[in-house]
C-alpha cells in the first residue's frame, strides 16, 4: 500500500505541474520495485515527469491515478502535506490490516471455543482456594477494578477453557473476605468444562483441576482441592459454620485478661455495635451467634516474649460486615487496659457502636469452613518459593530490629492513630 502511495503521489505532483520532493524511503522503493536511474534522479531533483515518462512508469508499475487517497487529492498545499499524509496514511493502513488480522484471529478462537464448549459438559464445581489477600481490593469482583481474587480466578478458568467467557461469569462463595483479608479456605463454587459425562462421577477421570488452574494464578493465589458437588450446591448457604484467625504479637497486651473478655461474646446477640451497617438491606438482621472465640499462642519467641505470636479464633455461622474486626479492636483495648471486660456486654445490650478506631485488615484470615457430603480431591500445592521469599523478609526485619533504636514494645499506640509507629497501622487503621 505504501508503494501505491508514494506512486500516486508522484502522479498526482505531475498533474498538479508541481514539483516533486523527496521522501524517506524513496531509494529502498525505488530498488524494490525497479525504477529506472532516470526517474530517481528527477525524483531526487524535483523534476517534473514528461508525458513519456509516466507513461512508462504506469506500464512498468502498473499504476492508475485511482491510488491517490481523496485526501490527497482534496489537499491545497501537497507540496507541504503530501510526504507526512502519505506517512500517516500508510501507518493507518498498516493498523488497518494488522487490527483486521487480529480480528479475524479472536472471531476464528471464539467460534472453536463456542463449538468446544458445545460438545463439551459442564459440571457445578466446588474449588477450595487460598489465598493471601494483602494486595488485592477483596475476594468478590468489582465494577472499578480488575484486582480482585475473582477475577483473577475466573480469568484464569477462562485461559484453561473451563469456562467459555470470564466476564459476568456467575459463582457463589462462601465468605466474602474484603480488601486486604486473606483467606486459608475460601470456597466457590461454579460451573466448570468437564472431561466426562453428566453420569460420570469417578474423580480419577475428571481433569485435574488444580494444576490447570494453579498454573496461571499468580502465587499468591492457590488451588487446592476441589469436589464434584452436584446441581443444587450453594456454597454461600449450604456451609455448616465459618472460623477467623486474627494473628498478634503479644506486646504489653494483657493475654489473660483477653480470655476472660472473650466469654461475653460467647452465644446469640445482637451485634449492630460491632459492625459496619449495609445499606443494601431493607430489613437488616443483627442477630448472629458465636460458638467458640479464644486466644492461642502460635509461636513463642524466647529471647522476647512480647515478640510471641497469638491468635484470636472466632467460629460461627455467618458474621456482620466488619464484625471480628470491630471484635479485635474492643479486645485489643482491654488488653491495653484502656477499657474494662464489661464494656463488651454493655455494647452488646445498648447496641450502641463506640467511637473506637477498627483494627486492621492485614492480620485477619477466613481460616476454615465446612461443608456436609463434600468429598475433596486434594492435590499437593508448592509454596516453597513464597516461604522462602516471607522467611527472608521476616529474618531481615528482625535483624534490623535488633539496633538499639528500632523496638515494638511500646504497643500502647495500637489504639492512638495519631502517633506515627510501625505497630499502629498493622492493628489499627
Amino acid at each position: 500500500m505504501l508503494a501505491k502511495l508514494v506512486d500516486g503521489y508522484y502522479l498526482y505532483c505531475h498533474k498538479l505541474r508541481t514539483d516533486l520532493l523527496a521522501t524517506n524511503g524513496v531509494s529502498a522503493w525505488a530498488c524494490s520495485n525497479r525504477v529506472p536511474t532516470e526517474v530517481l534522479d528527477w525524483i531526487r531533483q524535483g523534476r517534473p515527469f514528461s508525458g513519456y515518462q509516466i507513461e512508462e512508469i504506469n506500464s512498468s508499475l502498473s499504476l492508475k491515478i485511482d491510488n491517490l487517497p481523496e485526501v490527497v487529492l482534496n489537499t491545497a498545499e501537497p507540496g507541504k502535506v503530501i510526504p507526512t499524509i502519505l506517512t500517516e496514511l500508510s501507518l493507518k493502513e498498516d493498523k488497518r490490516v494488522t487490527d483486521s488480522k487480529k480480528e479475524a484471529i479472536l472471531r476464528a478462537k471464539e467460534a472453536k471455543r463456542k463449538e468446544l464448549f458445545s460438545k463439551s459438559t459442564l459440571k457445578n464445581v466446588a474449588l477450595k482456594v487460598a489465598y493471601l489477600g494483602w494486595n488485592y481490593n477483596g475476594l468478590a469482583r468489582q465494577i472499578n477494578t480488575d484486582d480482585t481474587i475473582e477475577e483473577i480466578l475466573l480469568r484464569a478458568c477462562e485461559r484453561c477453557c473451563l469456562i467459555e467467557k470470564a466476564k459476568d461469569y456467575k459463582i457463589t462463595r462462601c465468605g466474602r473476605t474484603d480488601k486486604g483479608v486473606s483467606a486459608f479456605t475460601q470456597v466457590i463454587s461454579l460451573y466448570l468444562r468437564s472431561k466426562t459425562s453428566e453420569e460420570e462421577t469417578d474423580p480419577a477421570k475428571e481433569y485435574d483441576y488444580v494444576t490447570m488452574i494453579n498454573n496461571v494464578l499468580p502465587a499468591k493465589i492457590r488451588v487446592v482441592a476441589w469436589s464434584n458437588v452436584g446441581l443444587e450446591f450453594d456454597s454461600r448457604f449450604q456451609v455448616l459454620y465459618r472460623s477467623y484467625k486474627y494473628y498478634f504479637p503479644k506486646c504489653d497486651l494483657d493475654i489473660d485478661l483477653m480470655r476472660s473478655a472473650t466469654e461475653r461474646f460467647i452465644g446469640t446477640h445482637d451485634f449492630r455495635g460491632f459492625c459496619k451497617a449495609d445499606r443494601t438491606l431493607e430489613d437488616p438482621n443483627f442477630k448472629r451467634t458465636i460458638s467458640y472465640l479464644s486466644v492461642d499462642l502460635v509461636s513463642e519467641d524466647v529471647n522476647d516474649n512480647n515478640l510471641s505470636i497469638y491468635s484470636i479464633t472466632v467460629l460461627g455461622h455467618a458474621f456482620l460486615w466488619h464484625q471480628i474486626r470491630n471484635m479485635v479492636s474492643v479486645l485489643f483495648r482491654i488488653g491495653l487496659g484502656l477499657e474494662s471486660p464489661k464494656v463488651i456486654s454493655g455494647m452488646l445490650e445498648s447496641g450502641v457502636k463506640y467511637n473506637y478506631d477498627m483494627a486492621s485488615e492485614i492480620p485477619l484470615v477466613l481460616f476454615d469452613c465446612e461443608f456436609e457430603n463434600v468429598d475433596w480431591n486434594e492435590s499437593k500445592v508448592d509454596l516453597s518459593q513464597l516461604w522462602f521469599q516471607s522467611a527472608v523478609k521476616t529474618t531481615l526485619i528482625k535483624q534490623l530490629m535488633s539496633k538499639e533504636l528500632l523496638t515494638v514494645k511500646n504497643v500502647r499506640v495500637l489504639c492512638d492513630t495519631k502517633k506515627q509507629s510501625i505497630m499502629s497501622r498493622p492493628f489499627i487503621s
